[in-house]
């Protein structure tokens, strides 16, 4: 019996080294940005990049192996992966003069989207993870930018002013059969997929007010999921496709609210007088890690997905950049 007791315990060790919940977050602590990583617990804080640049965006990998980040250690802002640990960093854009940021990595971590104006305007390239095969996705003289991919990897999103205002566009990888969603002369950005990605949510002015809106691909519709009343931004959905956390200001100052999509029952889950934003759902759901002033100055928090058991996780002041967490790995 007490073999069968150390086996359990043998396999609930492996399990746990297989994947820990853990965020990559940009810190000012050291003088200038520089990306780290911290378990969610707090504990296991680690530096992940040094250099006298600027280090930010950090993006994990499907695998949770490697970060992209954007720096501009070598002058001008460009694109970099390294590995989970910090380790071999290196330059994937290599462009002497254009800008690059926006890094995000394809669902099976074969390509990498980001955004460049190295030919004269912004606009969304595609590269492999050591950055050969570089291509311009959206080959168009307008301003694109905040590209996502589809957790199902048929298609990517991104926002565009092609037609004078911003709408949210979606194409095929390749930047075939692009077509703006739920087109409107009001302002719309934060495009963020579904995780069965059937459905895309973005921020809208359209209603008076700023809006979540969810956009279901098949059938071409358009669906106010936040209310006529309030600001809300940065949707994220949860990985059970039920849930969907965003930034709202029911009272003035912003908070992390969470809405059942179902029944569009919200609900605040920061509910404090200070100001919290960038909220995002750890991989198995149970968490959220969201920015606040709370403090007197912007840190990192995890709270429970209901809001209960809420942790400064990032020891001492984060820069203004949402956390990344970690993917699951098998």
């Amino acid at each position: 019996m007490r073999d069968v007791h150390r086996a359990v315990v043998l396999v609930m060790l492996v399990a746990g080294q297989c994947w820990s919940a853990e965020l990559a977050f940009v810190s000012m602590r050291d003088g200038n940005p520089e990306i780290y990583a911290v378990k969610a617990d707090g504990s296991g804080l680690r530096r992940l990049t040094r250099s006298d640049g600027e280090d930010t965006q950090p993006a994990w990998s499907p695998d949770g192996g490697s970060i992209a980040f954007m720096s501009d250690r070598d002058g001008n802002q460009e694109i970099y992966v390294m590995d989970a640990q910090g380790r071999n960093a290196r330059n994937i854009t290599r462009t002497a003069e254009a800008y690059e940021d926006r890094p995000c990595w394809s669902p099976d971590g074969r390509q990498l989207l980001f955004t460049t104006d190295r030919d004269g305007n912004s606009e969304i390239y595609a590269c492999a993870p050591d950055g050969s095969g570089a291509r311009n996705i959206t080959s168009i003289d307008s301003w694109d930018n905040v590209p996502v991919w589809s957790p199902t990897g048929d298609l990517i999103a991104w926002v565009a002013d092609r037609a004078g205002n911003q709408d949210v566009w979606v194409a095929a990888p390749d930047g075939s059969g692009a077509y703006a969603v739920a087109t409107h002369e009001a302002w719309d950005g934060d495009p963020a997929f579904s995780p069965d990605g059937t459905r895309l949510a973005f921020r809208t002015h359209r209603d008076g007010n700023i809006s979540v809106y969810v956009f279901d691909l098949a059938a071409n519709t358009a669906t106010n999921v936040s209310g006529a009343e309030g600001w809300y931004e940065e949707p994220a959905w949860a990985p059970d496709g039920q849930r969907m956390a965003w930034a709202a200001s029911p009272a003035g100052n912003r908070e992390v609210m969470v809405c059942d999509l179902a029944s569009g029952q919200q609900t605040n889950i920061t509910n404090s007088p200070h100001n919290e934003w960038a909220p995002r759902w750890s991989p198995d759901g149970t968490m959220i890690a969201f920015l606040s002033d709370r403090s007197g100055e912007t840190r990192l928090y995890v709270a429970q997905a209901d809001g209960s058991g809420v942790v400064e996780v990032g020891g001492g002041p984060v820069r203004d950049v949402a956390p990344a967490w970690r993917p699951e790995r098998p």
